[in-house]
Protein backbone atom coordinates (compact mmCIF):
# COMPACT_ATOMS: atom_id res chain seq x y z
CA UNK A 1 0.00 0.00 0.00
CA UNK A 2 1.13 3.24 -0.86
CA UNK A 3 1.18 6.12 2.08
CA UNK A 4 1.18 9.31 -0.05
CA UNK A 5 -2.89 10.37 0.59
CA UNK A 6 -3.47 11.48 -3.57
CA UNK A 7 -5.76 14.40 -2.27
CA UNK A 8 -3.10 16.50 -1.64
CA UNK A 9 -3.08 19.42 -3.43
CA UNK A 10 -6.36 18.67 -5.35
CA UNK A 11 -10.29 19.57 -5.27
CA UNK A 12 -13.05 17.19 -5.74
CA UNK A 13 -16.56 17.83 -6.24
CA UNK A 14 -18.53 15.06 -4.15
CA UNK A 15 -22.28 14.24 -5.11
CA UNK A 16 -24.35 12.72 -2.33
CA UNK A 17 -27.48 12.99 -4.24
CA UNK A 18 -29.01 14.52 -1.27
CA UNK A 19 -26.16 17.55 -0.82
CA UNK A 20 -22.75 18.46 -3.20
CA UNK A 21 -19.68 19.88 -1.60
CA UNK A 22 -16.17 20.57 -2.69
CA UNK A 23 -13.18 19.35 -0.99
CA UNK A 24 -9.82 21.21 -1.24
CA UNK A 25 -7.16 19.21 -0.03
CA UNK A 26 -3.81 21.01 0.78
CA UNK A 27 -1.96 18.65 2.68
CA UNK A 28 -2.22 15.46 4.26
CA UNK A 29 -3.76 17.26 7.60
CA UNK A 30 -5.39 19.96 6.10
CA UNK A 31 -8.82 20.45 4.17
CA UNK A 32 -11.47 23.31 3.21
CA UNK A 33 -14.67 22.02 2.16
CA UNK A 34 -17.42 24.06 0.71
CA UNK A 35 -21.19 23.04 0.43
CA UNK A 36 -22.98 24.03 -2.39
CA UNK A 37 -26.39 25.13 -2.89
CA UNK A 38 -28.93 23.20 -5.56
CA UNK A 39 -27.61 26.00 -8.14
CA UNK A 40 -24.41 24.58 -7.48
CA UNK A 41 -22.94 28.41 -5.93
CA UNK A 42 -20.87 27.91 -2.87
CA UNK A 43 -23.40 28.24 0.48
CA UNK A 44 -20.61 28.36 2.98
CA UNK A 45 -17.09 26.33 3.91
CA UNK A 46 -15.32 25.51 6.68
CA UNK A 47 -10.92 25.07 6.88
CA UNK A 48 -10.63 21.39 9.17
CA UNK A 49 -7.27 19.67 10.88
CA UNK A 50 -8.08 15.99 8.98
CA UNK A 51 -6.15 13.18 9.76
CA UNK A 52 -5.67 10.35 6.60
CA UNK A 53 -4.84 6.23 6.65
CA UNK A 54 -4.35 4.70 3.77
CA UNK A 55 -6.43 1.57 4.73
CA UNK A 56 -6.73 -0.49 1.23
CA UNK A 57 -5.27 -0.10 -2.31
CA UNK A 58 -6.46 3.59 -3.58
CA UNK A 59 -8.97 3.87 -0.34
CA UNK A 60 -8.13 6.19 2.54
CA UNK A 61 -9.94 6.89 6.22
CA UNK A 62 -9.80 10.64 6.13
CA UNK A 63 -11.54 11.64 9.61
CA UNK A 64 -12.14 15.51 10.99
CA UNK A 65 -13.88 17.63 13.47
CA UNK A 66 -15.90 20.63 12.41
CA UNK A 67 -16.36 23.93 14.45
CA UNK A 68 -19.95 23.26 16.11
CA UNK A 69 -18.21 19.91 17.18
CA UNK A 70 -19.96 17.81 14.49
CA UNK A 71 -17.51 14.55 13.74
CA UNK A 72 -17.19 13.24 10.17
CA UNK A 73 -15.50 10.01 9.01
CA UNK A 74 -14.65 9.65 5.06
CA UNK A 75 -13.81 6.35 3.33
CA UNK A 76 -12.58 8.03 -0.28
CA UNK A 77 -12.00 5.07 -2.90
CA UNK A 78 -9.54 7.41 -5.06
CA UNK A 79 -9.48 3.81 -7.66
CA UNK A 80 -13.40 3.76 -7.87
CA UNK A 81 -14.15 7.78 -7.67
CA UNK A 82 -16.59 6.97 -5.02
CA UNK A 83 -16.78 8.13 -1.32
CA UNK A 84 -19.17 7.27 2.01
CA UNK A 85 -19.44 9.71 4.74
CA UNK A 86 -20.30 9.34 8.11
CA UNK A 87 -21.59 12.65 10.10
CA UNK A 88 -22.04 12.65 13.94
CA UNK A 89 -23.95 15.49 15.13
CA UNK A 90 -22.84 16.79 18.56
CA UNK A 91 -25.51 16.91 21.75
CA UNK A 92 -27.92 17.92 22.32
CA UNK A 93 -28.89 17.20 18.86
CA UNK A 94 -27.37 14.05 18.92
CA UNK A 95 -27.31 11.87 14.99
CA UNK A 96 -25.86 10.27 12.62
CA UNK A 97 -26.18 10.27 8.93
CA UNK A 98 -24.37 8.10 6.40
CA UNK A 99 -24.45 8.78 2.65
CA UNK A 100 -22.82 7.53 -0.36
CA UNK A 101 -21.65 9.40 -3.10
CA UNK A 102 -19.38 9.97 -6.24
CA UNK A 103 -16.60 12.42 -6.51
CA UNK A 104 -14.32 13.98 -9.68
CA UNK A 105 -11.48 16.39 -10.12
CA UNK A 106 -12.69 20.13 -10.50
CA UNK A 107 -11.21 22.79 -11.97
CA UNK A 108 -10.51 26.25 -10.40
CA UNK A 109 -7.73 25.56 -7.45
CA UNK A 110 -7.99 27.80 -4.61
CA UNK A 111 -5.24 30.05 -4.70
CA UNK A 112 -2.64 29.34 -2.37
CA UNK A 113 -2.98 31.45 1.08
CA UNK A 114 -0.67 34.29 1.61
CA UNK A 115 0.45 35.76 5.09
CA UNK A 116 -0.92 39.45 4.02
CA UNK A 117 -4.13 38.52 2.85
CA UNK A 118 -5.27 35.70 4.93
CA UNK A 119 -2.97 35.02 7.86
CA UNK A 120 -1.98 38.67 9.44
CA UNK A 121 -5.47 39.56 9.80
CA UNK A 122 -6.26 36.35 12.31
CA UNK A 123 -3.55 38.39 14.84
CA UNK A 124 -4.56 41.22 16.54
CA UNK A 125 -2.94 44.31 17.84
CA UNK A 126 -2.76 43.08 21.20
CA UNK A 127 -1.56 40.00 19.93
CA UNK A 128 1.54 41.62 18.17
CA UNK A 129 2.21 44.02 21.13
CA UNK A 130 2.18 40.86 23.52
CA UNK A 131 4.09 38.48 21.50
CA UNK A 132 6.89 40.91 20.46
CA UNK A 133 8.99 41.06 23.41
CA UNK A 134 8.40 37.08 23.58
CA UNK A 135 10.98 37.19 20.22
CA UNK A 136 7.33 36.84 17.96
CA UNK A 137 7.58 39.08 15.49
CA UNK A 138 3.60 38.34 14.07
CA UNK A 139 3.76 41.57 12.22
CA UNK A 140 7.20 40.87 9.95
CA UNK A 141 5.96 38.72 7.25
CA UNK A 142 9.95 37.94 6.40
CA UNK A 143 9.82 36.63 10.10
CA UNK A 144 6.71 34.63 9.94
CA UNK A 145 7.26 33.44 6.39
CA UNK A 146 10.49 31.42 7.66
CA UNK A 147 9.75 28.01 8.22
CA UNK A 148 11.23 27.77 11.63
CA UNK A 149 9.29 30.96 13.28
CA UNK A 150 6.20 29.90 11.71
CA UNK A 151 6.37 26.72 13.33
CA UNK A 152 7.03 28.58 16.85
CA UNK A 153 4.22 30.09 16.49
CA UNK A 154 1.96 27.50 14.95
CA UNK A 155 2.84 25.27 17.80
CA UNK A 156 1.69 28.54 20.32
CA UNK A 157 -1.51 28.25 18.92
CA UNK A 158 -2.03 24.58 18.78
CA UNK A 159 -0.97 24.44 22.22
CA UNK A 160 -2.86 27.15 23.43
CA UNK A 161 -0.59 28.90 25.09
CA UNK A 162 -1.32 31.98 22.48
CA UNK A 163 -2.70 34.28 22.68
CA UNK A 164 -2.84 33.92 26.18
CA UNK A 165 -6.27 35.23 26.88
CA UNK A 166 -8.36 33.02 24.83
CA UNK A 167 -7.13 29.70 22.80
CA UNK A 168 -7.87 30.30 18.80
CA UNK A 169 -10.82 27.96 17.49
CA UNK A 170 -9.58 24.99 15.30
CA UNK A 171 -10.44 26.95 11.93
CA UNK A 172 -7.78 29.41 12.63
CA UNK A 173 -5.47 26.55 14.07
CA UNK A 174 -6.15 24.64 10.65
CA UNK A 175 -5.71 28.07 8.03
CA UNK A 176 -2.45 28.49 9.49
CA UNK A 177 -1.34 25.01 8.89
CA UNK A 178 -2.44 24.98 5.83
CA UNK A 179 -0.57 28.18 4.86
CA UNK A 180 2.34 26.27 6.42
CA UNK A 181 1.89 23.33 4.14
CA UNK A 182 1.50 25.84 0.83
CA UNK A 183 4.76 27.14 1.15
CA UNK A 184 4.47 30.45 3.87
CA UNK A 185 4.02 32.47 0.30
CA UNK A 186 4.36 36.22 2.09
Amino acid sequence: MSNAFPGIGHKYLVDFQAFKVILSFTSDTSLTYTTLNPDGSPSGNETVVIKTENIAPDVYLVTWVESDNTTVVHIEDYGRNTIITNITSPPPNFGFNQFHGTFQPADDAPAPLTYSHDIRPLFRDMDITCMGPRGKHLDDPVWMCTPANAQRVFNAVSAHRMPPDTPWPPERVALLKQWMDQGLKP
